[in-house]
């Protein structure tokens, strides 16, 4: 949706069609990783307990691995049953 008048965001919006400009602007990449903030932040709340810097790059390094193993846990297994035939 456009913005208003004037803002360069309609220009990139004009100039492509919206996955194009999607793509040219890395738009998908940023959607992931905001999502991926939220969940986190859902998660383990949008404080940190420690204090000192290096403690909380361990605690986020530490909610990050917690995060990916109840990810793998809640995805699918898929197993190929067979192959075609040539």
């Amino acid at each position: 949706m456009p913005w208003e008048d004037g803002h360069s965001r309609n220009q990139a919006i004009t100039a492509h069609d919206m996955r194009a400009w999607k793509n040219a602007s890395g738009y998908h990449q940023r959607s992931l990783a905001e999502n991926s903030m939220y969940r986190l932040k859902q998660l383990f709340g949008n404080h940190l307990a420690s204090r000192l810097f290096e403690s909380q790059v361990t605690e986020v390094l530490m909610h990050i691995a917690a995060m990916n193993i109840m990810t793998a846990l809640g995805m699918p297994v898929s197993v190929r049953l067979g192959t075609a035939a040539p």
